[in-house]
């Protein structure tokens, strides 16, 4: 069937940026203040999860939460669409579900 997904982790990375903009172990809210602020000079929207994270409006990126301590860092996932994964809420591995998607690795 192929690959699905990958997931960087907050902590370890690999660290991802997109447009120049850093995606991996961010502060949630500082990353939200940047995502809205890339999309307003460049006229182009962002997007919020379902569990309220801020990212790129990019069908492949889906960023998550995962607890590092106390504090709740950021994590993209990207995803391709495949047989049997019609979105990329499809391709999400059935491990980010747990804990509203906030891995406590």
């Amino acid at each position: 069937m192929g690959l699905f997904c990958i997931a960087a982790d907050a902590v370890y990375g690999p660290q991802v940026a997109y447009d120049r903009m850093p995606l991996v172990g961010r502060d949630l809210s500082e990353l939200e203040s940047d995502a809205i602020a890339y999309a307003e000079a460049m006229d182009v929207h962002f997007r919020y999860t379902p569990e309220g994270y801020a990212g790129p409006d990019d069908p492949g990126v889906v960023m998550r939460g995962q607890l590092v301590g106390p504090v709740l860092r950021s994590r993209p996932l990207f995803m391709v669409p495949r047989d049997g994964a019609n979105t990329e809420w499809d391709s999400m591995p059935s491990e980010e579900y747990r804990l509203n998607g906030q891995s406590t690795a």
